[in-house]
């Protein structure tokens, strides 16, 4: 399995195994499943970073991981690039699978093709004949 680091005011790696699904559940209630959980905003990803790298460093706040992340915005990484990172290895980490998004309920719009189409003539025969439409 592949390390996810942070490299922050330092190369720090997110670990999410027992004691951050605690921490995880002590915030969002014992009722959620972690796939509920990690559909959350963007806002709460410094709290799954600070979650992933307390382990390393229990001096660590929620606050502090979040200013690190800060200070790292552009310069190291964009929004997207800590999103993407933490929530990365937390799916890898914990397991849950990725739910791809389902479409939307409704009438397919299909391009319609060249096929072969029957047509009754007036004499009641059929026959086969190309439509384009």
């Amino acid at each position: 399995m592949d390390a996810h680091i942070l490299d922050l005011d330092k190369p720090r790696k997110l670990k999410f195994g027992f004691g951050a699904l605690k921490e995880i559940k002590k915030k969002y209630g014992q009722d959620k499943t972690m796939a509920e959980v990690m559909s959350v905003e963007f806002v709460e990803i410094p709290y799954f970073a600070w979650v992933g790298l307390m382990w390393e460093d229990n001096e660590l706040t929620a606050e502090k991981v979040e200013d690190l992340i800060d200070e790292a915005i552009p310069e190291k990484y964009t929004v997207f690039d800590i999103v993407a990172i933490v929530t990365t290895a937390m799916y890898d980490q914990t397991g849950v699978v990725k739910k791809k998004p389902k479409a939307k309920a409704g009438k397919k719009k299909t391009t319609p093709s060249l096929s072969t189409v029957k047509s009754r003539t007036r004499s009641g025969s059929t026959q086969k004949k190309n439509s384009t439409a």
